[in-house]
């Protein structure tokens, strides 16, 4: 009976060694049994590993929603606790709030523009569904997808992913089908 408690003691503490929630202590504990060589940790750990590992695997990527970084951060408060000041000057430079600038409709429906320098760097939100026509741009365009995505041309752009287009360039027509936030700069 008490190899058996000693087993499943073994395969508790393997498995959550393995997905990172077994406590500090304990986990220094498992690690020291792993290091010595103990057999049945290590076929136990390399179980679970395994199993976590197929697990990572088999579960698809969801980009979240739209947004929501931003009702979360404002849920718990992080953004309430913020000065609520106009561009502070920071040296030579400033920091824009995220209330100093207000949103402000494009003329194409369902998107907005946040301008944060001139109209030089700005914030496009665009909502699901939404397109914006084709355009040639005068200055050179460095964009940044902070949330959801946006497609041009058969390729599309994820959160993460920073496009450029030279002066001069034609942008075929960009496509949201679940909506993006981008951050925009002209150079």
């Amino acid at each position: 009976m008490a190899d058996r408690t000693h087993l499943e003691e073994v395969e508790e503490q393997a498995a959550l060694f393995a997905i990172g929630a077994l406590p500090s202590d304990e986990a220094d504990l498992f690690k020291q049994r792993i290091t010595a060589g103990c057999p049945l940790c290590q076929a136990e750990l390399r179980e679970c590993g395994q199993a976590v590992t197929a697990l990572q695997l088999s579960v698809p990527d969801v980009a979240p929603p739209p947004g929501l970084r931003a009702r979360l951060l404002e849920r718990i408060g992080a953004l309430r606790e913020r000065p609520v000041s106009k561009s502070t000057k920071m040296g030579e430079g400033m920091v824009v709030r995220p209330g100093d600038t207000e949103w402000k409709p494009a003329p194409m429906p369902g998107i907005e523009v946040r301008y944060l320098l001139g109209k030089k760097t700005m914030l496009v939100r665009m909502a699901p569904k939404c397109s914006y026509p084709v355009h040639t741009h005068s200055a050179a365009e460095q964009c940044l997808v902070l949330e959801g995505s946006v497609s041009s041309s058969g390729v599309t752009a994820y959160a993460g992913d920073f496009t450029y287009m030279p002066a001069g360039s034609t942008h075929q027509p960009l496509y949201s089908e679940d909506g993006c936030l981008l951050l925009i700069a002209y150079t």
